[in-house]
């Protein structure tokens, strides 16, 4: 963490559930780099108990805001003092799941509220819905994890202890993170999703092939065994000027080019 001395905003405690250890090194680079204001905290809680980091992070937390962090994320090193520069009370990344087809790790609240609030087989989000700029309230009833999320100390001191709560939703299943929105919601916040920032999101995938038209092409296997195949992904050879594979565009020139 790099400590802005000229940021013009309070300081703040930088919580991190962990395990033992970083389970990847694009994380603990972007926490290297991210800038802070002077005087925040760096609070990293390491136990197998998830809900309860959180849970100690917070309250050994000093300043105006908490930003929550998992071990499994990378971002830009402006991300922190963007969330600040926003000024509102809980401000959030969109984060993708982990599995095919990594749609954001978003739910749209169930079409029967009077059935409860939390229902199995409620939609995900769609990336085209988070595709506009800026900031979007999130829809109450609706949920997003708290991966990212940047809140300010007034508003945990209105949830109070127990922060974070697991079993709550389906006693099988943690779910802090839902339960947490919920709560937010309850309480009367906006939770702001800011779609320009997307919270990427590391794990272990078997890099593999499928046929596809007949032919091999790369695909990607997850961890749950689902398999994406990525014809796109397969670059052109060129035969006539000496054999070489083209090469795949870049980013920017990828999106330069689907624009």
């Amino acid at each position: 963490m790099i400590h802005l001395t000229d940021s013009g905003y309070p300081a703040g405690t930088i919580i991190v559930a962990a395990a033992t250890q970083p389970r990847f090194y694009e994380f603990q680079m972007s926490l290297n780099n991210v800038g802070a204001p002077v005087g925040t905290k760096l609070l990293i809680e390491r136990s197998c108990d998830i809900t309860q980091n959180f849970n100690n992070g917070v309250r050994e937390m000093s300043g105006e805001w908490a930003w929550f962090l998992g071990d499994d994320h990378s971002f830009d090193k402006n991300l922190l003092m963007r969330f600040l520069r926003h000024n509102v009370d809980v401000v959030v990344p969109i984060a993708p799941c982990k599995i095919p087809p990594w749609m954001p790790c978003m739910m749209h609240g169930p079409e029967d509220p009077s059935k409860g609030f939390w229902q199995e087989g409620m939609l995900l989000y769609d990336w085209d819905e988070l595709s506009g700029d800026g900031l979007m309230a999130l829809p109450k009833g609706d949920f997003i994890g708290q991966a990212g999320m940047l809140v300010k100390k007034h508003v945990l001191d209105a949830i109070g202890y127990p922060w974070f709560k697991c079993g709550q939703l389906d006693p099988g299943r943690l779910q802090e993170d839902m339960m947490f929105c919920h709560e937010l919601q309850k309480l009367g916040y906006t939770v702001w999703v800011d779609q320009e920032v997307v919270f990427d999101h590391h794990f272990t995938m078997a890099v593999t092939a499928r046929k596809h038209e007949g032919k091999w092409v790369p695909a990607l296997k997850a961890p749950n065994n689902d398999v994406m195949v990525l014809p796109d992904a397969k670059p052109r050879l060129n035969r006539d000027e000496g054999a070489h594979w083209h090469k795949l565009p870049g980013e920017k020139d990828y999106l330069k080019a689907v624009a």
